[in-house]
């Protein structure tokens, strides 16, 4: 039994070969590249459905909800590989700009994190809320403006993108512990069915949003408006003083 315990933490390790095996074995499993590619129609379907909620192009999205489902099933490899697929017939189909190329490791990268965030993992409410911080951060705020900076550029707009971009970073840091906790309801509605398909493990709980989720979920809405407020009534007027622009 100790040997099976072993195997079966090291299995779940991100530095073990195991786990890197088993997520690249899933290019091989006839149900779970179906379940794949079902997912990959999915976040292309909503990529139609876009709501504008700040200037400059800023829209509230449904992918992110599609994508963490897909991921739990099949990991960050095959996660690669979907979201590569449905960035490029998702900006083909449903077009909402000059197409840049580089947007699909956008894609590519929120789907390998949230692949190990989620495969292979005991699900709680935190852990998600975790997983879509670290995906709003790395992909939305840091890469997403590094695009966007290099397409303006390539592109010869004449308008500048500043890497710190209020209105990106706002909408991130207010939405993430709402999307995290609808992300948590999301999968924990579809458990079952996964259980039953043999996606997930047969030992994986529901996720049981408690008294502490919610608490932690209004504290990172206060720490997210709070710091707003700081850079809004304090640090703005200051770079704008000394003349300091972020890149």
């Amino acid at each position: 039994m100790s040997t099976e315990l072993t195997k079966e933490k090291e299995s779940r390790s991100l530095f073990s070969r195991s786990y890197w095996l088993d997520a690249a074995k899933n290019f091989t499993k006839t149900k779970t590249l179906v379940y794949a590619a079902l997912i990959c129609a999915l976040r292309i379907v909503v990529k139609a459905f876009k709501i504008p909620i700040l200037p400059g192009g800023l829209t509230l999205t449904f992918d992110s909800y599609v994508n963490a489902l897909g991921c739990l099933v099949y990991g960050p490899l095959v996660g690669l590989a979907v979201g590569a697929i449905s960035d490029t017939i998702g900006a083909l189909l449903f077009p909402s700009g000059p197409y840049f190329f580089p947007f699909i490791f956008v894609e590519m990268l929120s789907s390998f994190l949230f692949g190990l965030f989620l495969w292979k993992r005991k699900i709680t409410a935190p852990w998600v809320i975790l997983a879509k911080f670290t995906v709003s951060f790395c992909c939305n705020i840091i890469l997403t403006s590094l695009v966007l900076k290099w397409m303006y550029a390539y592109l010869g707009t004449g308008k500048t993108y500043y890497f710190i971009n209020l209105a990106r970073i706002v909408k991130n840091l207010v939405l993430f512990p709402i999307e995290g906790v609808l992300i948590a309801v999301i999968i924990n509605a579809f458990i079952p069915a996964l259980k039953q398909f043999r996606f997930v493990s047969a030992h994986q709980t529901g996720i049981r949003l408690k008294v502490k989720d919610y608490l932690l979920v209004g504290g990172l809405l206060l720490l997210s408006v709070g710091l707003i407020l700081f850079y809004v009534f304090f640090l703005k007027d200051f770079l704008s003083e000394h003349n300091i622009k972020f890149w």
